[in-house]
């Protein structure tokens, strides 16, 4: 899909906050239209995808002129000399560097920033070589968590639709929060339904599991399969009452069903649309609350879900 110029300049804005590139966990903090243009794919961990985007930003920035250079790589925390904490600290560095007001400086940014939009979104030379993350798309995505069981399980069916021919293994992720604020991530039981095979998996941060599965037969392009998981809370491990799916690539449709224990029924569950990273850690409700059907369910759809942005619910327990 087409990277918009105004996307791209808002992810490198936002990418700019805090430690920048340097963030932890800067896998969970990239949004589609960086990943698009860094060739960064589901498979990459924390460090693959900071890697990624040091050589992306050194690649781009090489022709630059030093000021508008600089002005680009300390803001992203990609300056050896201005590995600060804050923004505004290394605004402040390149402001004695350039003996310019912080105002300035910041002008300077944007204008580095634009013009590394520039450079990625410049006409390509022609060619067959097709990503991996264009190689599939998600038509439908179906969830269904019920936590009326002795421990809380999902069921979770994707249609998938193969984007180019020979498509024959399909890389399924999901990351986890702690229980508690303080906790750390717990485990999860996974179990192929039907469709799949698990072939390969792997925990590339505490919170992210990523499963690598096999179709029975190859797609081509405009082919369609589905398969079906079931994800499971290890017995006696407690769960954050929140379910956030966040789309690494297109997805066509979205539905979430919940059933509740109806001998433990929350005490207000609300939708969450469009959350940007970071929004759903507080479980602060939000405006939109849901109201349970009479058997203590419900059941919520998205359609065309955007990448990079989470789409789900969140609850208050009940006490």
């Amino acid at each position: 899909m087409p990277v918009s110029p105004e996307q791209l300049m808002e992810e490198l804005r936002t990418l700019c906050r805090g430690r920048g590139v340097q963030t932890p966990g800067i896998d969970l903090h990239v949004g589609p239209a960086l990943r698009q243009v860094c060739g960064i794919v589901e498979t990459d961990g924390a460090e693959a995808v900071r890697t990624k985007l040091r050589d992306w930003v050194a690649n781009a920035t090489r022709g630059f002129p030093v000021e508008v250079r600089n002005a680009v790589l300390a803001p992203l925390g990609l300056h050896d000399d201005a590995q600060f904490r804050f923004l505004n600290e290394r605004i402040e560095w390149l402001a004695k560097q350039q003996d310019r007001g912080a105002r300035t400086v910041r002008r300077r940014m944007d204008a580095g920033l634009q013009r590394l939009v520039e450079v990625a979104l410049q006409p390509a030379p022609s060619t067959t070589h097709v990503a991996p993350s264009e190689l599939w798309h998600v038509k439908e995505f179906d969830a269904l968590l019920k936590l009326d069981g002795p421990t809380p399980a999902c069921t979770e069916r994707r249609t998938v639709v193969a984007d180019t021919d020979g498509v024959n293994e399909i890389a399924w992720s999901i990351t986890i929060p702690s229980p508690t604020p303080d906790g750390a991530p717990g485990d999860l039981d996974v179990e192929v339904l039907h469709g799949v095979e698990l072939i390969g998996h792997e925990r590339p941060s505490p919170r992210r599991f990523l499963m690598k599965l096999r179709l029975p037969r190859p797609l081509n392009a405009g082919q369609t399969h589905q398969f079906a998981l079931e994800v499971r809370v290890p017995r006696g491990q407690s769960m954050r009452p929140t379910y956030v799916f966040w789309p690494e690539r297109m997805c066509e449709s979205f539905r979430l069903r919940v059933r509740f224990d109806q001998d433990d029924l929350p005490a207000s569950v609300w939708r969450v649309e469009e959350a940007l990273a970071r929004d759903t850690d507080d479980l602060t409700p939000w405006p939109q609350t849901l109201p349970l059907d009479e058997i203590g369910e419900i059941d919520v759809q998205f359609p065309h879900p955007r990448q990079g942005r989470g789409y789900g619910v969140q609850w208050t327990p009940r006490g």
